[in-house]
């Protein structure tokens, strides 16, 4: 599993955002609920880029930046981005019939549509994305070969995000400071919103 480090860009936001309410949990504890509107979480993206992918795979080495990301939609655990994406210095190796190869695909630069399959692991308490790529290229020969060879090596995979920055939310009241931890129960992407269920928990006096 990857980590992929600049998604943890949407847990940062979730301080700021949106329509708190409460629900009962199994044992009776009340999470916080949060919804974020794709909307905001487009507007939030946008203002971050560009977003650098770590390229940490055996498939794929070099450097891999989101350059600008125009649609967002969010459906039943599904999120759809379209955007462009660019590379330097890209080595995609791979194999054909029983050959290992080593693919110089150099610089690229080229639009891609996206479809991110979210799944929460109540478990482990992390959430898993695995991208699938569409198809954008419209010539064919080197240009398509790089793109094709620059997916395949991205799409297909289930990658980690990093939800740490939910760990801890610090509450002013007065002069006094509350640490409150935040323990994700749940991550649902529905009616083009995230939501997210989390159980805070108070953490002891020292």
């Amino acid at each position: 599993m990857l980590n992929i480090n600049p998604l943890r860009i949407l847990w940062l936001l979730c301080g700021l955002l949106l329509y708190p309410f409460s629900t009962a949990s199994a044992d009776g504890q009340r999470n916080i609920v949060l919804t974020l509107p794709a909307e905001t979480v487009l507007a939030s993206l946008q203002k971050a880029l560009p977003l650098d992918i770590p390229s940490q795979s055996r498939q794929l080495q070099g450097n891999i930046t989101v350059e600008s990301v125009d649609q967002l939609a969010i459906r039943n655990n599904l999120i759809s981005v379209r955007g462009t994406l660019s590379g330097k210095n890209l080595v995609v190796n791979t194999n054909l019939a029983g050959q290992d190869l080593q693919i110089r695909v150099g610089e690229v630069r080229l639009p891609v549509a996206c479809d991110l399959r979210t799944r929460f692991d109540p478990v482990k308490r992390k959430l898993f994305v695995t991208p699938q790529f569409k198809d954008t290229a419209q010539d064919q020969g080197n240009a398509q070969d790089a793109q094709s060879s620059l997916l395949g090596a991205l799409g297909g995979r289930e990658y980690a995000v990093d939800l740490d920055a939910l760990e801890t939310i610090n509450l002013k009241v007065g002069s006094r400071s509350i640490p409150i931890a935040m323990e994700p129960v749940s991550i649902a992407g529905i009616d083009n919103t995230l939501v997210f269920q989390m159980l805070p928990r108070v953490a002891p006096r020292r």
